[in-house]
């Protein structure tokens, strides 16, 4: 299992860098990390290789998309394994799901949904949600303006 306690502070100042722009090359990474290029390459392999860096991706811009983004929290009527697992295993192959979180609290899950527009989001719920015997009821909120948006994860970075 990989484990950021297993990683030195040169791979966590690696890892800060690589969380805000990943599409770097090494030599443009050897500016901010004092290491040689070939050193940073060897690096970010062994972090890929060790399941510390677990996959790279390309973050739209919110103005390229115009989806509709909403916050749908759902509070389960059965909390019996199968039924809730299969639910957990239909929304984690829904593309339209960018997030799904179990929470405590009165709802049970959190999910972030994206979708091109309001009938693609009733098209959602309805076939997601409110066709399953599981889903006691959800909640929306639609967001209207992004104000931050990050997947980097705080770092304990010395410089």
């Amino acid at each position: 299992m990989p484990n950021l306690g297993d990683c030195d502070a040169t791979d966590l100042k690696l890892l800060a860098a690589l969380q805000h722009d990943s599409g770097r090359t090494a030599d443009e990474l050897a500016a901010e990390v004092a290491l040689s290029p070939s050193a940073i390459a060897r690096r970010i392999r062994r972090l890929r290789e060790t399941g510390v860096i677990e996959r790279d991706v390309a973050v739209l811009s919110e103005q390229a998309t115009r989806h509709l983004s909403v916050l749908v929290d759902v509070q389960l009527d059965r909390h019996a394994l199968p039924e809730v697992e299969a639910l957990i295993r239909r929304l984690n192959g829904c593309d339209e799901v960018q997030l799904l979180l179990q929470i405590s609290g009165a709802f049970d899950l959190t999910l972030m949904v994206s979708v091109p527009d309001m009938d693609a989001f009733n098209i959602f719920v309805d076939t997601m949600l409110g066709s399953d015997r599981v889903v006691r009821r959800y909640e929306s909120r639609f967001v209207k303006k992004r104000r931050k948006f990050s997947t980097a994860v705080p770092l304990p970075v010395q410089d």
